[in-house]
């Protein structure tokens, strides 16, 4: 009889061992996936492929409204207009056709090129945006306040499609603000680290 239960305590022993062995190797696939992930810093971070399914959808919506867009542009019948400077000179130009920045590369092409953003009857416009009347047009240049807002605020949506493309995180609020600009993003699994910052940084230049 006692050896009856040495056997049995020894059967018990082993099937114990094999139990936790089994449980010590879930732990460890568990541990070894969240160190590879990209919240972890086990995984270096790089662009999704594919991207995630909300760009492609996004993307689809844009071409359409695009397309929609360009449609009712060409329908318009231009007119000749005149577009006056700051300085009190005139230009002429035509409407639905001709953008502030047709204007300032006519003036030269490294004022074009300058420019970030135009003021058209004292409204922040486009520079590809084009011009429907008879207007005041501002060229405004990045050392101006409006142009380093302006360029912050569209270098923000840039970085914000990166994280996008990196992250697959959910974009909340990117402001320009006085010396740049920033993005919050939303994900329950990525924390972003500084390491990341040269995988932003070549996409954001792709993207550019």
């Amino acid at each position: 009889m006692a050896d009856n239960v040495a056997q049995g305590i020894e059967n018990m022993s082993l099937e114990g061992d094999k139990k936790l062995k089994g449980l010590q190797k879930k732990n460890d696939k568990k541990k070894a996936a969240k160190e590879g992930s990209p919240s972890s810093g086990g995984k270096k971070v790089c662009e999704m492929k594919p991207p995630p399914e909300f760009i492609a959808s996004r993307l689809v919506m844009w071409d359409r409204l695009k397309a929609e867009q360009d449609a009712e542009m060409a329908a318009k019948v231009p007119v000749d207009i005149t577009v006056t400077l700051p300085d009190g000179k005139t230009v002429p130009g035509q409407s639905w056709r001709t953008t502030p920045y047709d204007i300032a590369s006519g003036i030269s092409k490294g004022l074009a090129d300058s420019c970030v953003v135009a003021k058209v009857n004292g409204e922040v416009w486009d520079l590809d945006r084009v011009l429907e009347g008879d207007v005041k047009l501002e060229l405004i240049k990045f050392d101006d306040d409006e142009g380093q807002a302006v360029f912050w605020h569209s270098s923000a949506h840039i970085l914000g499609e990166a994280m996008e493309r990196v992250y697959g995180g959910h974009l909340c609020y990117g402001p320009p603000i006085e010396q740049g600009f920033y993005y919050d993003m939303h994900s329950a699994d990525v924390n972003v680290k500084d390491e990341d910052y040269k995988v932003l940084d070549d996409l954001v230049k792709n993207i550019v």
